[in-house]
């Protein structure tokens, strides 16, 4: 059977900046300062989220979150109008720490190393 990758990242991020400010540092970073939108959408319901309406190289981003203590997260996934091929298996492959590591050292946020590690991820190493 065919297998069909499933990119995932849920990246934690520390910031002063409000949504929009890390939105945009993110956009200018990633996507070539394509804007994210959509807090008035409500996509998480009671968590505030900004998204990106558009499909980038299949992917979703939507960073969602308040902001202070608890930060941001940036996530990255299939976009939902990506369709499987037919007769595939679905197999996750976890983005996080690459898409960290496109981050890092980029002024006004800060990567959550420690919540990361948590999580038991891959580590790219050379």
């Amino acid at each position: 059977m065919k297998k069909y990758p499933y990119f995932t990242c849920s990246l934690p991020i520390e910031s002063e900046e409000d949504i929009f400010g890390v939105a945009k540092i993110i956009s200018d970073k990633l996507v070539g300062g394509i804007p994210f939108g959509g807090l008035e959408d409500y996509i998480y319901e009671e968590v505030p989220a900004v998204y990106i309406n558009a499909n980038i190289l299949g992917f979703e981003l939507v960073i969602q979150g308040y902001g202070g203590d608890g930060g941001y997260l940036l996530e990255v996934n299939p976009s939902p109008y990506n369709e499987s091929p037919d007769d595939t298996e679905r197999v996750t492959v976890e983005i996080t720490r690459y898409i960290a590591s496109l981050l890092e050292g980029t002024e006004k946020i800060k990567i959550k190393y420690e919540q990361i590690n948590e999580q038991n991820y891959i580590e790219i190493s050379e």
